[in-house]
């Protein structure tokens, strides 16, 4: 049977790890919520300048240059050719959101999308709207 003091030391251990897991997670919250400030003071700046950068479509929501205009193009993240996901930016990349082209061009220079179609035209996957993984 365990002896008081030895029940007592192991609550104290429990306690102190129990607490610097706790302080390990505080630290990445308080990390990740720096990170989240600085990008939301960028995204404001950017505003201000009439320019938004994105890593996905719900960043360009509600911005005022990404206002329906009556044919239900509002803004999309266009990102770098070959991402079709935010999440797979180098750090120091962004897409940008853009309306989408009513039309396309008629040149032929076929692309496969992101939404695993061809287009005959980068254009054509811009009115889609959907962002280009490669050419073909």
């Amino acid at each position: 049977m365990m002896s008081s003091l030895t029940t007592l030391l192991l609550f104290v251990t429990v306690l102190t790890a129990s607490a610097g897991n706790a302080r390990l997670r505080n630290f990445q919250l308080k990390q990740e919520i720096d990170r989240m400030e600085e990008r939301i003071d960028m995204l404001e700046e950017q505003l201000e300048n009439g320019s938004a950068t994105c890593i996905s479509d719900d960043e360009c929501s509600g911005l005022p240059q990404c206002a329906d205009n009556g044919y239900g193009n509002e803004c999309y993240c266009q990102l770098p050719m070959g991402v079709c996901d935010g999440d797979f930016l180098a750090e120091s990349e962004t897409g940008n959101c853009v309306k989408p082209h009513l039309g396309c061009n008629r040149s032929f220079k076929p692309v496969l999308a992101c939404d695993g179609q061809h287009y005959g035209y980068p254009s054509c996957a811009q009115a889609a709207p959907v962002n280009v993984l490669c050419d073909l």
